[in-house]
């Protein structure tokens, strides 16, 4: 397969995402889409913006991520680009997830998931059951958020033994983490950390046999960063200030390989404050817990924010301080409503969105159905409705290209109405119009389903039988000349009678159409000569 520009140049800008060079992998996604929407592109204007998207999310542009995601799923639904789609969805799911946007994240992780199943088995299998998990998670269905974690490190072995399933298992230890953070606020009593080390052992074990190799494209640093904030978390809860220390020596060593601030400072804050908690230092907690929600609000990393709320009103809690609990719960439900209408904006905007999608797909419906019926008005003719010289060519064109022995058994008649200039001139044009129309409603219900009846020109009309012997044309022919006789035509006009001449031919070995019309011409003429008095 020969690769496009765009192509070439996209697949550029991905390798420089996985390196973390985000500046020329954005400058590069635009590059291609200048130059898809220049020249109105679907598919790479689609592909082009779930490439910016993802450009967006290692920046922590959330909502700009989440805006050029969405459009980039209806444009490559609209181009057909399944295995496009699916990576766009799952993006779109993780950013909508992380705002707050649980329905939507939800929605489109599903449709990730259902669409993958039907390409060959891939990388996008558990990529799509990671981020359904993701936004299960987010929403507290731990049970399905544990399930589609698992299936998607499954399906990375099956896939391929030798990728990482680092990235779900990562997030099936934060699940335990997030889980932990719950519990203390419902309950005040610290919970056991016993299944969150348990997670981390899997994931250790992963790390050593795989290191950095196999994780999911641009995923090193954020994962690695992850783990020893985990780890960390969960040596503060048993009271392990040594390890927790150094624990965060290590983010910040992994930290330093990304060179930017983005959501990971809010749960490296997170380990600071629950470090600080475990010390004995609950306003340094405090202090330090305010830093992650800020660093969550910056990052638009909108859940951490609001476990960052939570964590401060447990803390509050546990000071005795109820009115600073109140108002830091007053902060988290501000911020939750917040995020409610932030939400019911998009989906009103993803609505209206599907309405001009939906608009123009009636335009572009409409515009086919006036093509088709175009189509058929141009092969139709205009005053008796039966096909026209044009689309009889068609049919010649047709039967020409058949095999010999279809041609063979093909029979045309050429028919004339007897005697039209006398109807015309003496019972009117209007009259004569109406025979014409008469005559070729006759001829169409006499003919077979497999006949084909069309009007040649003024008075003249021609008839091919398909798979036709001789005998049965002529006993076909006969029943027309009969029916046009027998038609009550005075109820036209009064005195006026009506016949047709037919001349009845069938094809000849080497014989052209046009040879074959001509002998039915003269055959059709040599019958009306014979009966005229």
């Amino acid at each position: 397969m020969i690769e496009s520009n765009e192509d070439f140049t996209l697949h550029r800008a991905h390798e420089a995402l996985e390196v973390g060079d985000i500046e020329q992998a954005v400058y590069l996604a635009r590059q291609v889409l200048r130059s898809a929407q220049a020249n109105r592109n679907v598919l790479y204007e689609g592909r082009a913006l779930a490439c910016l998207a993802d450009c967006d999310r290692q920046l922590s542009q959330l909502r700009r991520a989440h805006s050029n995601s969405q459009s980039a799923v209806h444009l490559l639904r609209n181009a057909q680009d399944l295995v496009g789609e699916v990576m766009a969805l799952t993006t779109l799911s993780h950013v909508s997830a992380s705002l707050g946007r649980n329905d939507e994240a939800v929605e489109s992780a599903l449709l990730a998931v259902a669409l993958s199943e039907g390409l060959p088995l891939s990388h996008l299998q558990p990529l799509a059951h990671n981020y359904l998990g993701v936004a299960f998670f987010w929403c507290q269905d731990f049970g399905r958020a544990e399930a589609a974690f698992e299936r998607s490190a499954d399906l990375v072995h099956i896939d391929e033994p030798s990728a990482s399933p680092l990235q779900p298992l990562l997030n099936l230890a934060f699940l335990e983490a997030f889980r932990f953070a719950s519990q203390r606020f419902e309950t005040g009593v610290l919970p056991a950390v016993n299944k969150l080390n348990t997670r981390l052992v899997d994931c250790a074990e992963i790390i050593e046999r795989h290191g950095d190799e196999g994780l999911m494209s641009g995923m090193t640093v954020t994962t690695r960063t992850m783990f020893h904030v985990l780890k960390g978390l969960a040596a503060a809860w048993v009271g392990d200030l040594e390890a927790a220390s150094a624990e965060l020596l290590w983010c910040d060593a992994w930290q330093a390989r990304s060179g930017r601030v983005n959501w990971l400072a809010s749960m490296r804050r997170w380990l600071e404050a629950e470090a600080a908690w475990a010390c004995g230092d609950p306003p340094l907690a405090a202090d330090l817990a305010r830093e992650m929600v800020a660093a969550a609000s910056q990052a638009e990393h909108e859940q951490l924010a609001c476990l960052g709320h939570l964590v401060i009103a447990t803390l509050e809690r546990e000071r005795g301080n109820g009115r600073a609990e109140a108002d830091e719960l007053r902060r988290l439900r501000k911020r939750e409503q917040a995020i409610r209408i932030e939400a019911l904006d998009c989906r009103d905007q993803a609505a209206e969105w599907q309405m001009q999608a939906r608009a123009s797909a009636d335009q572009i419906m409409r515009l086919e159905s006036r093509s088709r019926m175009l189509e058929r008005l141009s092969l139709e003719d205009s005053l008796t409705r039966i096909p026209n010289r044009r689309a009889l060519d068609r049919q010649l064109q047709a039967r020409m290209a058949s095999s010999t022995d279809e041609a063979l058994q093909t029979c045309v008649a050429l028919i004339d109405v007897d005697r039209f200039k006398h109807i015309n001139d003496n019972f009117s044009h209007h009259v004569g119009d109406q025979v014409l129309k008469v005559v070729a409603d006759v001829l169409s219900r006499a003919v077979r389903g497999g006949d084909f009846v069309a009007r040649l020109a003024g008075d003249e009309f021609v008839v091919l039988f398909g798979r036709a012997s001789l005998t049965d044309a002529q006993q076909i022919c006969t029943r027309m000349k009969t029916a046009i006789q027998q038609h009550d035509w005075s109820s036209m006009a009064p005195g006026l009678q009506v016949s047709i001449s037919v001349g009845l031919e069938q094809a000849r070995e080497g014989e052209s159409m046009q040879a074959l019309l001509q002998r039915s011409d003269d055959k059709m003429y040599v019958d009306k000569r014979g009966r005229q008095p």
